[in-house]
């Protein structure tokens, strides 16, 4: 645990991006004295005028926090609530400091926890690119009609760089003069600049047959949240280390991984939690059933939120969707149906056990079952 960067979220948004740009990580935001959010260089909305006139909290984003006592496997779970370069540990609304994500992939290698496989057996690609003198606006459109988040930037078809939808929410001027953020509100027709004004130029690679474990080393040293695997030259894939944790989480924590994505950054706080009730409610069908990986995905309307969960169950998949106008709702009304599913099953399971043992005994013997 490191010392964390902390500002009340009544204080100007500039002085938040004056700690980023010092820091290079996230800064925590507090509200009547404890815990709100954090921000850091992704988080920028691009509405944002004047950030000396914009408050902290305003920018911050309800991210989950850390506990004072947490195995690794809970750190990584946290992490991949969403694209978070450090996260806080709280105790009582009281910041204590801060965990980074180099810190987690750090100690993911330092515990052998990182499985001796290769870099290809994750990566995903093919990878997507596109010219560093394309428009953002069609940098924009590419990821869009593709459903990415994430495109590799070419010179001559040579990988240089990397842009997604956080740097088009917000350019930072490095290497051309001035230290500061340039939001993109203060830029006229951002749209119509080129992807190299907005990339990022440092770009990290490993060989597709190097081990997994030197590419989290790798990611802990550079702090770096993705690598471009290579092969013969050519770029052929990418790895995150969302990958990485995700991978190691299902060879290291016993019963179901749960996974969840799309819940609203204004609910981000409550993702341990909702994590936590499904484990909750899933603990006590473990012994009766092979479970999978539990897949949760949220979707918020205009006045409502949808929950959709995946459940694998001795190899047949259970679906259940709920909504409602309170998070809370949606979510206990969710595990509600996947408790009486369950249920429904597990008593049909022992009702038909006792209809073979019946039927065993009635004609003179009685088949062991595992």
């Amino acid at each position: 645990m490191m010392k964390a960067d902390v500002i009340k979220g009544s204080e100007p948004l500039s002085k938040a991006l004056d700690s980023i740009l010092r820091t290079g990580t996230a800064v925590m935001v507090t509200h009547n004295g404890k815990y709100y959010g954090l921000i850091d260089d992704r988080d920028i909305r691009p509405n944002i005028s004047d950030s000396s006139k914009t408050k902290a909290i305003g920018a911050a984003v309800r991210a989950p926090h850390l506990k004072g006592v947490m195995d690794i496997a809970d750190h990584m779970r946290a992490f991949m609530a969403g694209h978070f370069k450090a996260l806080p540990v709280v105790e009582d609304g009281k910041i204590l400091g801060k965990v980074s994500r180099a810190d987690v992939m750090a100690e993911m290698v330092k515990m052998k926890t990182v499985p001796k496989t290769s870099v290809s057996a994750l990566m995903a690609s093919p990878i997507y690119t596109i010219d560093e003198n394309e428009t953002v606006g069609m940098a924009r459109g590419v990821m869009k009609k593709l459903g990415v988040h994430h495109l590799a930037v070419t010179r001559s078809n040579k990988v240089i760089g990397s842009i997604t939808p956080f740097d088009l929410s917000m350019l930072v001027l490095k290497p051309r003069g001035r230290q500061r953020f340039a939001l993109t509100s203060e830029i006229d027709n951002p749209d119509q600049k080129k992807v190299r004004d907005y990339m990022r130029e440092s770009l990290v690679t490993i060989k597709a047959d190097e081990p997994l474990e030197r590419a989290a080393r790798i990611m802990a040293n550079k702090n770096v949240s993705r690598l471009v695997v290579k092969e013969g030259g050519r770029a052929v894939g990418v790895l995150t280390a969302v990958d990485v944790m995700k991978f190691v989480l299902s060879l290291i924590v016993e019963g179901p991984s749960v996974f969840i994505s799309g819940l609203p950054e204004e609910a981000m706080f409550y993702y341990g939690d909702i994590k936590q009730s499904m484990k909750d409610s899933l603990k006590r069908f473990r012994k009766t059933f092979d479970l999978g990986d539990v897949n949760i995905h949220f979707k918020k309307g205009k006045s409502v939120y949808q929950m959709s969960t995946r459940l694998e169950v001795d190899n047949a998949m259970i679906a259940v969707r709920s909504e409602g106008y309170e998070l809370k709702t949606v979510v206990n009304k969710n595990l509600a149906e996947i408790k009486r599913l369950l249920n429904k099953r597990k008593n049909y399971k022992r009702d038909k056990r006792k209809h073979y043992m019946t039927e065993g005994m009635t004609e003179g013997f009685y088949e062991r079952t595992g």
